[in-house]
């Protein structure tokens, strides 16, 4: 993908139309491991590619359950904000190992991030 770059410093990590609603896209950015997905309800969100917990890639190994993304590796949930869960079979959520989150935006057709540095 070639890199297009807004005013300050924001970076197009995806096309709008390459991740609908309930899915999940995956992109690298200056060597940061990306997911680019949106919740149920069209909201786009970029974060760090890899589950806290043990490394698995969202982007294989992840799905979108309501406003939420979940490793299908060990279950973790993740909100659009980054706060990590995981719900046990009697339905008590339990807070686990947060995820990075980046600001993300969506203009012209395409899902941006402002990245460190």
């Amino acid at each position: 993908m070639t890199i297009n770059v807004l005013a300050d410093d924001w970076i197009q990590v995806a096309r709008s139309e390459e991740v609908g609603p309930g899915e999940i896209t995956e992109s690298e950015i200056e060597g940061i491991e990306l997911v680019v997905w949106r919740s149920q309800n069209g909201k786009p969100c970029i974060m760090e590619a890899r589950c806290p917990h043990q490394w698995s890639h969202l982007g294989s190994e992840g799905t979108v359950v309501g406003e939420e993304i979940v490793c299908l590796s060990h279950f973790w949930q993740f909100t659009q904000d980054g706060k990590g869960w995981k719900e046990n079979l009697a339905g008590r959520r339990d807070r686990k190992g947060d995820i990075k989150v980046y600001e993300c935006q969506e203009s012209g057709g395409a899902v941006w991030a402002r990245l460190p540095g």
